[in-house]
């Protein structure tokens, strides 16, 4: 400041200036004390956002968690689990023999998840691009095709789909489907298959997070059908792959405008 250039430094006797991190005493500095600080030791880390994220969308099970997660070690998984428990974000309903319990989301939970969606519509916009060969996982996409489903568009009858992926992070998995949800398999059960799909793994992540229509994929040649018409051309109106479109449309179009004032 003006004025001060040379003036002695005068420390408050009553509040010693303390390093960031380091001790006042015997305590150790964590945090300030600030609401936001408080929300950042909840969800300042890379993997409790997904845990939420993966209750958000319906799953309820150890192992259904961990499917949408499967970078996520399950010790740490389980260490997340019971943090959330003790925090009073989740309940645990005690489990029956042979079965893992199931999870659910308290009110706290339930209030964090316009936030967490938060994070995803600014990423969309501000952050988000193509998929790397390291961000492809086909067996991950199959999953996560399962939970963008429309339960009431989904065909009437048990429709079978093989979907095999091909390219970066390429995996095949089956979609067996009733009405009004979908079971994913990674192994043959045998079923008659009524419809199959081949795809590029890194334009099927595209369509799905809502980057580009199917149509596009099919038009370009990354994804081809074998089978009825009719299921082909019903398969994409299956799932609902417009949950961030409008953030990922604005950040295209932010974008465009910058590269034209350059």
């Amino acid at each position: 400041m003006p004025g001060l250039e040379g003036a002695p430094v005068v420390q408050n006797p009553y509040y010693p200036v303390v390093p960031f991190g380091g001790t006042m005493g015997s305590m150790t500095s964590q945090r300030d004390y600030c609401p936001i600080a408080v929300g950042v030791d909840v969800l300042g880390d890379r993997w409790t956002p997904l845990v939420i994220r993966e209750l958000m969308v319906g799953a309820r099970g150890f192992n259904e968690i961990h499917r949408g997660i499967p970078r996520m070690s399950r010790t740490l998984l389980a260490q997340r689990l019971r943090e959330l428990e003790r925090r009073g974000l989740m309940t645990h309903e005690a489990s029956h023999r042979g079965q893992s319990g199931v999870y659910g989301l308290t009110p706290a939970g339930e209030a964090l998840t316009p936030i967490v969606w938060a994070m995803g519509h600014w990423a969309a916009e501000w952050m988000f691009g193509d998929p790397s060969d390291e961000d492809c996982d086909g067996l991950s996409l199959i999953w996560r095709t399962h939970q963008y489903a429309i339960p009431a568009k989904l065909p009437e009858t048990r429709t079978v789909v093989h979907l095999v992926l091909t390219g970066a992070g390429g995996a095949q998995g089956w979609l067996d489907i009733k009405r009004p949800s979908i079971t994913v398999c990674k192994d043959d059960q045998g079923l008659p298959v009524d419809l199959a799909l081949e795809a590029d793994t890194a334009q099927m992540h595209r369509w799905l997070i809502g980057l580009v229509p199917f149509r596009d994929l099919i038009a370009k040649r990354h994804a081809r059908f074998l089978g009825p018409s009719r299921l082909a051309k019903a398969f994409p109106t299956w799932f609902d792959t417009t949950l961030f479109t409008h953030s990922l449309r604005q950040g295209e179009q932010r974008r465009l405008r910058d590269a034209l004032i350059a």
